[in-house]
């Protein structure tokens, strides 16, 4: 089958060939964002693994090499405008074992601004939950509610595929509701600031961000004085 034709089809009407079709017709379909409360289901809910079967025909992509998948994965969601990444086993336990040391985190995705360069900026404040997921939500809903704010983003990682391809998948997508499918568009987070969430999560935590950024990260999660929101800030605005 051709990568190319497949995808270009289903990201236009999300109709796929029962034949040469990788991606399942449920993507796509609406399900809601998360409740402004957070119960004990939903909770249960972000723990839940998620399912890789809900979005990609597992018996195809059982057939396909890793460079394959890959390329099938950034192609469909190109189309789409949403963030994905194609992870190594060593980035992915990089990125679980410093979850674990520092799991929380604030990232400020940064408003372009042709004649003011520095001017806007919005924080998100983060929480993993390993090990599959990074939630976002508003830093200023945390502030004043904490746990109780309303869940906005998240970046999964789907890792069906570590054992026998030695890769994990990740995207950016809206909170997701009970039932833990997929869901692409948020009313809290533009496809821009999704990207930028998704992009500075890994570069934060990822093997790629070199000591400067896991510093910075470390003080946050320690409440060191010497933490700076302003350097935080350049470093969102140099990348």
């Amino acid at each position: 089958f051709s990568f190319g034709s497949v995808m270009t089809a289903a990201a236009a009407a999300f109709k796929f060939s029962s034949v040469a079709g990788l991606w399942c017709a449920r993507v796509g379909a609406a399900a809601g964002l998360a409740t402004t409360r957070r119960s004990s289901a939903s909770a249960a809910a972000v723990n839940k693994a998620p399912q890789l079967s809900l979005l990609m025909h597992m018996d195809k992509v059982a057939a396909l090499s890793g460079e394959e998948i890959a390329r099938v994965w950034a192609d469909f969601h190109a189309q789409k405008n949403i963030p994905c990444g194609v992870i190594t086993a060593h980035e992915y336990n990089t990125l679980q074992s410093k979850a674990k040391q520092c799991p929380n985190f604030v990232i400020p995705t940064v408003t372009a601004n042709s004649t003011n360069p520095a001017a806007g900026f919005q924080a998100f404040f983060v929480q993993w939950q390993m090990p599959y997921y990074a939630i976002f939500t508003g830093a200023d809903e945390y502030r004043i509610l904490g746990a109780a704010s309303k869940p906005l983003y998240k970046v999964t990682h789907y890792t069906e595929l570590l054992a026998t391809k030695g890769i994990v998948l990740a995207r950016g997508e809206a909170a997701a509701p009970i039932d833990n499918r997929p869901v692409e568009t948020s009313a809290g987070v533009t496809p821009e600031q999704g990207r930028q969430l998704f992009d500075r999560l890994h570069a934060f935590y990822g093997t790629s961000g070199g000591e400067r950024r896991w510093s910075i990260v470390q003080r946050f999660n320690s409440g060191a004085p010497d933490f700076s929101f302003e350097q935080l800030l350049e470093e969102c605005r140099a990348m």
